[in-house]
């Protein structure tokens, strides 16, 4: 018998697969706890229609991402760091502060890959992943700050 899956279903398949499976098996337990339905031509019809509309939703989230991506990737955000008289640098800049200038700039929820806080004065490209496999740079300027914070 051919059904379709309604959820994954370990050692089967996952959501919206059409699969064939023996009579005994569909009917006594994947019909019976509702994890797939029979795979009438209506239903085969209308999961198509489906995956084409969440294919094109998907393309849609991809090509917004990739346009934030360009437009993050022509920012440059300055930060200060205090410096004491010997050159040495008090403080760092942080992920959370970064991401907030982000957030501020309209691309909210951006994760950014910084390990460490970034503590020298400079120039630096941060790497930040919008998700979906689209990861892109954002241009980080430390500027000097002389005396108390």
């Amino acid at each position: 018998m051919k059904v379709i899956l309604l959820q994954d279903v370990k050692g089967l398949g996952g959501k919206s697969e059409a699969k064939d499976v023996s009579d005994g098996y569909a009917r006594n337990f994947l019909l019976r706890k509702n994890l797939a339905v029979q795979a009438t031509p209506e239903a085969l019809a209308s999961l198509e229609k489906r995956k084409k509309e969440n294919d094109l939703k998907r393309e849609k989230i991809f090509a917004e991402l990739k346009a934030k991506a360009s437009q993050i990737e022509h920012l440059t955000f300055h930060f200060e760091l205090r410096v004491g008289e010997k050159g040495e640098v008090f403080g760092g800049i942080h992920a959370k502060e970064i991401a907030e200038k982000l957030a501020e700039a309209g691309f909210p929820g951006a994760k950014l890959d910084l390990p460490k806080p970034i503590k020298s004065i400079g120039a630096v490209e941060v790497p930040v992943d919008l998700g979906k496999k689209v990861k892109t740079n954002v241009k980080i300027v430390v500027k000097s700050h002389l005396g108390p914070a």
